[in-house]
């Protein structure tokens, strides 16, 4: 046994390393939605009226189902050069708590932010864009539309935007998303747009950050690829060194 206990605790200790980088990866997806956290909301309803444990009005205006309901997140906090995902949702008749939901695990989501909005008017077929504010010629992101700017909306399913973006350099910066009505419930066309402000803080990626991402990245391939190999090899020297010493 004494023989097999310096490969066993090298595998061990590896292994424990890539299960935590997995759990670290996927907990904001164990995460339940909390209706105390109230500060993603900013329109007007959630600015006046309290969504804490005691208040009984508050929790069950987040379980019922608002007439027109928008939902954006994209992480507040990013690394320069990495992509990430931001996912709007668009709906009538939804569920506040589902609905966002849906909207994090879309976008991938690190934190459990969101920008909330039950007053916005929709339509029949609404646009929406997420903009750079910096100026052209020094832009602060990189900005790719996973699919169309134009989507139609009904009562019975709810429409979703992803946007792919990057930042390319440090600092606060901010977005525009900018949602608007081609065609209301009314007929009417092209109706002015709602815009959003959306900032984000970008920041230089550590080298113990960038040692974290790499093992949860990667950790697959390391115990298949390295890890497992190297194992191997070890207990294959144990075990010749161990027959070895008894044939002598």
């Amino acid at each position: 046994m004494n023989q097999l206990r310096t490969p066993l605790c090298f595998f061990l200790f590896f292994s424990i390393i890539c299960f935590y980088s997995c759990a670290k990866k996927n907990s904001r997806k164990s995460a339940n939605y909390s209706p105390t956290d109230t500060s993603e909301y900013t329109d007007p309803y959630w600015q006046h009226h309290s969504v804490g444990v005691a208040n009984t009005e508050g929790k069950q205006q987040l379980v019922k189902n608002f007439t027109t309901l928008l939902v954006f997140h994209a992480d507040d906090t990013m690394q320069v050069n990495k992509a990430y995902l931001a996912t709007l949702a668009l709906a009538k008749n939804a569920n506040l708590a589902e609905l966002k939901e849906k909207v994090l695990d879309a976008s991938d989501a690190s934190d459990d932010n969101a920008i909330v909005d039950t007053t916005i008017h929709l339509g029949k077929r609404m646009k929406a864009k997420l903009v750079d504010m910096s100026p052209r010629n020094d832009p602060s992101f990189y900005i790719e539309e996973m699919g169309n700017e134009e989507q139609n909306l009904n009562s019975s399913k709810e429409a979703y935007w992803n946007w792919k973006i990057e930042p390319l350099k440090e600092g606060e910066h901010e977005l525009k998303l900018s949602i608007q009505v081609i065609l209301s419930d009314d007929d009417r066309i092209n109706l002015p747009p709602r815009d959003i402000k959306v900032t984000i803080f970008a920041q230089k990626v550590s080298v113990s950050t960038k040692i974290g991402n790499f093992f949860s990245n990667y950790w697959q391939w390391i115990i298949t690829g390295i890890l497992l190999p190297i194992f191997i090899a070890l207990l294959t020297n144990r075990i010749r060194r161990a027959n070895d010493s008894k044939k002598k």
